[in-house]
C-alpha cells in the first residue's frame, strides 16, 4: 500500500489502524496500550480514541489480525532523481547463516536504489558521541542521571506522555538513522550539483514506529528521511535478489558492534561505561518509573527498546527474534566485538557539532494540563468517588482498559455507570451522584 504522508497542518495520524471487519472486541490491544489509547464501544469494535505511541504491541497481541501497522511511502518517491535506502541493523538478521551484510546491502541496491548507506557504521559513531558526551556531563551536569537512549522512537513518545519530567534525561543527539539520511542528502547534492529535496531517503524498518520520526521528528526542526517500508514487506524481494548477485562493491563498513544494534544489548556493548539495557513493554515503563523516583542514579547510560529483545522483536520482521538475536551474535563474533569507526576522527565531529540536536523534546499537551488546580481536584474527586463502588476486577468489558480510567471516561463523559456489568445502575447510581 502506498499512501501519501500527512502534511504538517493534517490532523494527527496513528501509523497503527484497526480493521473493524476483523475486530471481534475480544479488549486484548485494550488491555496491553500503555497509554490507555483503546476503547471497545457500543458495535463491540476497538477504537483508537487516546495518544497512540505506536508501540506495535496491539498489533502484536491481536489474534485475528486486525491491527495493522501502516507504513507510508511519499507520492512523490519513486519519481525521485535520486533515491537512497538505509536500512536498520536489524535486517541483517532476518536471512540465512551465509548472508552477510554486504549481500543484504547490495540486494537492496538491485531494488532500484541508487545509493544503499549502510547505517551500522553510523551507530558505531554514535557510541563514541554518547561516551563524549557522558564525559562532558561527568563535568558540567547537563542532565541528570542516568541518560536514557533517544534511540528508540517508542520510548521516546512514552516519556514524553506518560514520564515528561525524564525527558531532561535524554541526551541532545541526533539518532544515527537521521545522520545517515543527513549526510547522504548533504553528499550526494555536492555530488551531483542539486537541491538536496530532490534527494528521497528511505528507512528500512522493523516497526511502523519509525515513521513517527519521520512524521514528528523529536530531535529536529524535519526529518532528513521521506519514507519508510517495513522488512516484512520487502524480505521476499531481497530474497530474489541475493541468488544472483553480481556487483562486488562494498557497502558494509562497521564492525560486530554497530551489526549488534539491532537486538537488546547492542547498543551499550560499545560503550565504555556503567550501562543498562532493557527491553519490553512491562520491563521499560518498571524501569522509567525507577528513574522517576529517583532510583538508578549510579548507572550511567540506559539502553531502552519497547520490544522484546530490541529492533529484532519488531512487528515488521519475519524471523522469531530468538532466531534473529542468534544470527545477529554469530554476525558479531564474526565481524570482531570491536568499534571499526577512529575516535579522533568521531571526537573532531562532536566538537564541531555533528551529532547535536536542533531542538529539544517536548512532553505531549494533556487535557489535565489544560484543566485549573481546582477543577482538576474536583474531577479527581468524582473519579474516586466512582471508583469506591466499582468491583475492581479490571475485565475490560465496560470498554476501557481497567476501572480507574472507566472512571475517569464516565466524569469526562465517554462512558457511563451501566456500561459496568457488575454495578447496579439502579441501586448504586443515587450515591455517585
Amino acid at each position: 500500500m502506498i499512501e501519501k504522508l500527512p502534511s504538517a497542518t493534517e490532523q494527527q495520524v496513528n501509523y497503527v489502524r484497526i480493521d473493524e471487519d476483523k475486530c471481534n472486541g475480544c479488549v486484548l490491544c485494550m488491555k496491553v496500550c500503555p497509554t490507555k489509547a483503546i476503547r471497545v464501544r457500543d458495535n463491540h469494535k476497538a477504537v483508537i480514541v487516546g495518544v497512540c505511541i505506536d508501540c506495535g504491541e496491539c498489533v502484536k497481541v491481536c489474534p485475528r489480525g486486525a491491527v495493522e501497522p501502516i507504513i507510508n511511502l511519499t507520492s512523490d518517491f519513486e519519481e525521485a532523481p535520486y533515491k537512497v535506502v538505509s536500512p536498520s541493523t536489524a535486517i541483517y538478521a532476518q536471512f540465512g547463516p551465509d548472508v552477510m551484510p554486504n549481500d543484504v546491502l547490495l540486494a537492496l541496491k538491485k531494488m532500484g536504489f541508487d545509493y544503499v548507506h549502510d547505517q551500522s557504521y553510523t551507530s558505531e559513531m554514535f557510541n563514541v558521541a554518547i561516551e563524549l558526551y557522558v564525559k562532558e556531563n561527568h563535568e558540567h551536569g547537563h542532565s541528570p542521571w542516568p541518560l536514557i537512549s533517544p534511540v528508540c522512537p517508542v520510548v521516546v513518545r512514552l516519556i514524553r506522555y506518560r514520564y515528561p519530567s525524564l525527558l531532561k534525561h535524554l541526551p541532545p543527539l541526533a539518532t544515527p538513522r537521521e545522520i545517515v539520511a543527513r549526510e547522504a542528502k548533504k553528499r550526494l547534492s555536492q555530488k551531483h550539483g542539486c537541491s538536496q529535496d530532490v534527494i528521497k531517503v528511505i528507512h528500512v524498518t522493523p516497526c511502523a514506529a519509525k515513521m513517527i520520526c519521520i512524521r514528528e521528528p523529536f530531535f529536529l526542526e524535519r526529518s532528513y528521511l521521506d519514507a519508510a517500508v517495513g522488512i516484512s514487506s520487502i524480505h521476499e524481494e531481497i530474497i530474489r535478489n541475493l541468488k544472483d548477485l553480481e556487483e562486488d562493491t562494498v557497502l558494509h563498513h562497521s564492525g560486530g558492534i554497530g551489526l549488534g544494534w539491532g537486538m537488546s544489548g547492542g547498543e551499550i556493548a560499545g560503550l565504555h561505561m556503567n550501562c543498562l539495557a532493557v527491553s519490553g513493554l512491562s520491563e521499560t515503563i518498571k524501569y522509567l518509573e525507577q528513574i522517576e523516583m529517583g532510583l538508578l542514579t549510579d548507572i550511567e547510560y540506559v539502553e531502552f527498546r519497547m520490544c522484546t529483545e530490541g529492533c529484532i522483536g519488531g512487528p515488521l520482521t519475519v524471523i522469531d527474534k530468538y532466531r534473529a538475536k542468534h544470527r545477529l551474535q554469530t554476525l558479531v563474533r564474526l565481524f570482531g566485538a570491536e568499534r571499526r569507526v577512529k575516535y579522533e576522527y568521531v571526537k573532531n565531529l562532536y566538537d564541531k557539532g555533528w551529532f547535536l540536536a536542533e531542538r529539544e523534546v517536548e512532553g505531549f499537551p494533556s487535557e489535565r494540563s489544560a484543566r485549573d488546580i481546582k477543577a482538576e481536584i474536583r474531577r479527581r474527586n468524582q473519579i474516586e468517588k466512582i471508583l469506591e463502588h466499582l468491583p475492581r476486577k479490571e475485565c475490560g468489558l465496560c470498554g476501557s482498559p481497567d476501572c480507574e480510567t472507566f472512571a475517569e471516561d464516565v466524569v469526562d463523559g465517554r462512558s457511563s455507570l451501566d456500561k459496568c456489568v457488575f454495578l447496579d445502575a439502579k441501586g448504586k447510581e443515587k450515591g455517585l451522584q
